[in-house]
């Protein structure tokens, strides 16, 4: 009954609505065309990334793997993103690029975690996909100094580029906490996406990739979710070093220890500004309100520690693996 409504009353709907509602809704064929006129000027930036996904997805597997391919939608996603950057003013173009580059792996996401997603190798294309524009990006000055001016001298700590792992973390550490609740088709195809996101394009970015890698092996041991685990190191190709993996869930509880045991004398013998406010703010406090507060999830002793079953289990699984069962794939 939605399409009876008067036109100005069905865009006050529409104003409400999210970008993925917008795009169900275009499948209504009576709303078709009013729904695409109002994306058109709201949404066309999504629009355009949305659809030239689509038609990604619609090209065979063998053109989708070629080079040539994946260079030309790269570029194209890119230059969608630097026609609209380029007119605006200097000062706007680091906060414009990085909100058009949000969009489009935002985008990207939404359509690994679809349900209509075609899990046949797609992920892979996809995670395929996403390293070349961030490699067309690491490469091309005049597209990387619009969304990062002083890029030369940027701290590879702290580097600024496409599609890092980093960028997906959240949703990493959501399965692994829901990996009860959650299909098991979507979790195993997002953590082959994932994987596929720590391939070292430049040794910018190596330090970086590492560092998230071992921070998610360290959440997945910690949850109990190997076979994500496992999933996400194929795609990686990383070796699965169980001992080496368990090793670094022990040595992040005793560098948190250790932090414990220096914390106190580094607050009471030179605090800074904000130690000295934060330790006001606790004596303000009555000691039963303090006790109330959950700690937080960092400082719960169970973060350090692996189930012996755990390991176990991906023991067993990395050793199916090698031997040729492929249960995943």
């Amino acid at each position: 009954m939605i399409h009876l409504l008067p036109t100005e009353l069905l865009w006050n709907i529409l104003n409400q609505l999210e970008y993925q509602d917008l795009d169900r809704l275009l499948k209504v064929k009576r709303l078709e065309n009013t729904v695409h006129y109002y994306i058109q000027i709201h949404y066309k930036f999504h629009y355009q990334i949305a659809s030239l996904l689509r038609l990604y997805e619609a090209i065979t597997p063998t053109e989708r793997q070629q080079l040539e391919t994946k260079q030309q939608v790269a570029n194209k996603i890119l230059q969608f993103i630097c026609k609209q950057v380029e007119p605006l003013p200097k000062f706007e173009h680091r906060t414009k690029f990085s909100e058009l580059l949000d969009i489009v792996q935002q985008l990207t996401l939404q359509r690994i975690l679809a349900t209509d997603f075609k899990s046949n190798g797609l992920e892979h294309d996809y995670a395929g996909l996403c390293l070349k524009i961030r490699d067309l990006y690491l490469h091309t000055p005049a597209i990387r100094v619009l969304h990062d001016p002083k890029y030369r001298r940027r701290s590879t700590k702290h580097p600024l580029a496409p599609f890092l792992p980093r960028d997906f973390t959240y949703v990493w550490r959501h399965h692994c906490a829901q990996q009860d609740k959650m299909d098991r088709e979507i979790r195993t195809r997002f953590a082959n996406f994932f994987g596929g996101l720590f391939e070292v394009t430049s040794l910018y970015l190596e330090s970086n990739l590492d560092g998230t890698f071992e921070e998610c092996v360290r959440e997945g041991l910690v949850t109990g979710n190997v076979q994500d685990l496992l999933i996400m190191c194929v795609a990686a190709d990383r070796p699965v070093d169980v001992e080496g993996m368990c090793m670094m869930v022990t040595h992040a509880g005793e560098q948190l220890r250790h932090y414990l045991d220096t914390m106190e004398n580094w607050m009471t013998t030179d605090p800074t500004p904000q130690q000295e406010l934060r330790m006001r703010s606790v004596a303000a406090h009555s000691l039963e309100a303090e006790d109330q507060r959950p700690p937080p999830e960092w400082l719960i002793p169970d973060r350090y520690k692996v189930d012996k079953d755990t390991i176990l289990r991906l023991q067993l699984m990395d050793n199916l693996y090698k031997k040729g069962w492929r249960w995943f794939q």
